[in-house]
């Protein structure tokens, strides 16, 4: 019994396809077809029963997947942890981020992993935290960092960062209620907000929902740099994470205003599939990420600091 043989089995029972499998394991199907019948032939049984509607896994490779799992990540992880005794890191990492993590800790996440592992080569995609979850359960992405909105069985978490998010405005748009703002007071502003499949806006709604409040917002935009653009050039008002207000909260083109209690926060998490552990290189790569994330979040701490209970005090 081959490792290969087990990461071909292990991939054909989850995706239920010989195709799709092949087209995960970027090889041609006779080739997993020929290991797979290679396993059954050891194994003295088949693994899995083979119709019009794709490759049903038999009772024998119910019991071999629930044997096997286990087994293939203590490989993984272990032929990993040997192949870098040296301490070169080196391999390959597919990565997918919600594009507002892309936006503030990306750029310069990869400017120092390249620099200190230049023997990892990077893939990195953008997506909804939802379509990123798809992605990486598919087994096309090693992990995504996403906003905490969704609740999958199997997918390990890492926590990355917890971040407040502000009332926002542009410089000229002074909001007529006390700081900090009321939640109920949201209702009554002219919103623009991200969609109710973007992350961030699942987690607004959540939050809101649980207390017994609904917005509407007038505006939806899905990119939040567009909306914070956009609050510059206008008299709308935002819900958003206070990373993507840092620049125009410094150059005073914008407003923040904390919200009061319980207010509103986002957990940015690493999320990846149990079945598949992270390699050396990806815990590196989400660690230096985290640690991105929180800088950019203690760089902004004194705008924080310095909000009061004056009526007509705000941030920025």
């Amino acid at each position: 019994m081959e490792l290969r043989q087990l990461k071909y089995f292990t991939c054909l029972y989850e995706e239920g396809s010989v195709t799709r499998a092949a087209q995960r394991l970027n090889i041609v199907q006779p080739a997993l077809s020929m290991q797979i019948s290679k396993l059954e032939e050891e194994l003295g049984q088949a693994l899995f029963e083979r119709t019009s509607k794709g490759m049903i896994p038999t009772e024998a490779g119910e019991q071999a997947y629930r044997l096997f799992m286990p087994l293939l990540g203590d490989l993984l992880e272990a032929r990993q942890t040997l192949i870098h005794r040296n301490g070169e890191i080196s391999g390959r990492i597919n990565a997918g981020l919600i594009a507002s993590a892309a936006n503030q800790a990306l750029a310069s996440t990869l400017a120092y992993f390249v620099e200190h592992h230049p023997n990892v080569e990077l893939q990195v995609s953008y997506g909804y935290s939802q379509n990123l979850i798809d992605r990486v359960l598919a087994g096309d992405l090693d992990f995504a960092v996403i906003n905490q909105s969704f609740q999958q069985e199997r997918l390990n978490r890492i926590d990355l960062v917890d971040e407040e998010l502000l009332v926002a405005t542009g410089a000229a748009n002074r909001l007529r209620v006390p700081a900090p703002v009321p939640l109920a007071a949201l209702r009554d502003m002219k919103l623009v907000l991200p969609s109710r499949l973007h992350g961030l806006r699942i987690v607004i709604d959540q939050t809101l929902a649980s207390l017994g409040l609904e917005v509407t917002p007038q505006l939806e935009l899905d990119d939040l740099t567009v909306i914070e653009s956009f609050l510059r050039r206008s008299d709308y008002v935002s819900v958003l994470p206070a990373t993507v207000l840092r620049q125009g909260l410094e150059e005073g083109a914008l407003r923040g205003y904390p919200l009061d209690r319980p207010g509103l926060t986002r957990r940015m998490v690493c999320v990846h599939d149990s079945r598949r552990p992270l390699t050396p290189a990806a815990h590196l790569f989400v660690d230096i990420i985290g640690k991105t994330l929180a800088t950019g979040l203690n760089a902004i701490h004194f705008y924080k600091e310095g909000a009061s209970q004056d009526p007509d005090h705000e941030l920025g």
